[in-house]
């Protein structure tokens, strides 16, 4: 049996928030800005429509509570990154 992939696995280089992101080689495009007042909660949805699933997400300075994963509730999780 033969592959029908030839050469080295694509690697992402590109990511996109709110519909704003960049890309290697790419122009300088302005990045996805969340204005957040001090003292409130705030729910982020992440979806990864990607084939590579080696990101990491987080919030510089912060941690987040993981409540949910694949649309399961789960026991409240602390993290600085996911």
């Amino acid at each position: 049996m033969t592959s029908i992939m030839a050469g080295p696995v694509p690697t992402s280089d590109a990511t996109l928030i709110n519909s704003k992101g960049r890309y290697a080689s790419g122009p300088t495009s302005p990045l996805a800005v969340i204005s957040v007042v001090k003292g409130q909660i705030y729910r982020f949805r992440l979806v990864s429509v990607s084939c590579d699933s080696s990101f990491v997400f987080s919030v510089d300075g912060h941690t987040m509570t993981i409540i949910e994963a694949d649309e399961i509730n789960v026991q409240p999780l602390i993290a600085d990154s996911i």
